[in-house]
């Protein structure tokens, strides 16, 4: 009984001696994750050429993370425009350290359909949603097109009489909300016309000069171009009108056509990225989502608020995946 007893006491004693050093390891696993951030400058990698909704939103991010010193160190914004935002993707994988981030787009999700780069949310780090928004069609102020019937009329008449421009290349959300819209008419997509650019502003510009009749771009880069009179906005493809300078434009349902489509943006790290840098950046992206400042742009954008990170963000993609495959395929517009 005196041997049994002694034993068991030295058992009692190693395994709170191990569950001691359970707990210090997990403490400091724990600090450790708490403890890091960046150490030298960091690359904030936009997709898209300067100027566009892309870029904007990056630098308005970086915008608040400077202006309340979030990071503690510089953010710099780099374009890397082209391939579906892969070219910017590609770029992001291969600075696996934690300092460098960029913006997400429902290209995570339609480039492994349309084939316009090899980079799906699977092999990037999924940080947080943003928000939603939403495109709008134009056409130059002169443009004898002054409603969606004006183009279906010439669209029916031969599907490849409209060029239509977009930006940031094949299966960007302006693309694929194109597509939507051209069904929704009764139009074969196969037959469009669809010219890809780097950018909406690009593409603004191309339409501006002449080498293309219309535009499908991000709500937010037309207000400009409307109150110089240098476009004409016909179609809001999204659930309801918007507002302010954008409130008089009639949704496709209005017009009679059954087409809407709601982009998302957010923002992604390197693949692999470790847990800790992941904390980190989630950290840094919800204290963005709940500035005041970022609710106005929000509102001055035309973007609705739709925050989301950690499993809910990872469950979501990986159903928006499932989407867009269905809708790319049923588009005509799978690899």
């Amino acid at each position: 009984m005196h041997i049994s007893f002694v034993a068991g006491h030295r058992v009692s004693v190693v395994a709170k001696l191990f569950a001691a050093f359970a707990v210090a390891l997990a403490l400091t696993g724990t600090a450790t994750a708490q403890m890091w951030k960046p150490s030298r400058p960091v690359a904030f990698i936009s997709p898209s050429s300067p100027a566009g909704s892309l870029d904007l939103t990056a630098r308005l991010i970086q915008k608040i993370w400077d202006d309340t010193r979030a990071i503690g160190v510089p953010v710099v914004v780099i374009n890397k425009p082209g391939a579906g935002n892969g070219i910017a993707w590609s770029y992001l994988n291969d600075r696996s350290d934690g300092h460098a981030v960029s913006i997400g787009t429902t290209n995570l999700v339609s480039n492994p359909v349309t084939g316009a780069h090899g980079i799906g949310h699977r092999d990037v780090t999924p940080l947080a949603l943003m928000f939603d928004d939403y495109f709008v069609l134009v056409v130059r102020a002169d443009s004898p097109l002054k409603s969606m019937a004006d183009v279906r009329a010439r669209l029916r008449a031969d599907a490849g009489t409209v060029s239509l421009g977009f930006g940031p290349g094949i299966g960007a959300g302006s693309h694929t909300a194109s597509a939507v819209a051209w069904k929704a008419m009764g139009i074969d997509v196969r037959k469009a016309r669809f010219v890809p650019y780097k950018s909406a502003p690009d593409a603004i510009t191309a339409m501006l000069a002449g080498e293309i009749d219309m535009v499908s771009g991000t709500a937010a880069n037309m207000p400009p171009f409307i109150a110089a009179n240098r476009v004409r906005a016909l179609a809001v493809i999204g659930p309801q009108r918007l507002s302010g300078a954008l409130a008089n434009v009639p949704t496709m349902k209005e017009q009679g056509f059954d087409a809407e489509f709601t982009n998302w943006r957010g923002v992604i790290g390197p693949k692999d990225m470790r847990r800790e840098q992941t904390a980190f950046w989630e950290s840094a992206l919800s204290g963005v989502n709940e500035s005041g400042a970022w609710q106005k742009e929000l509102a001055r954008n035309f973007w609705r608020a739709n925050f989301m990170t950690g499993a809910r963000l990872r469950d979501f993609l990986d159903r928006e995946a499932v989407r867009f495959r269905a809708l790319l395929t049923e588009l005509g517009l799978s690899k």
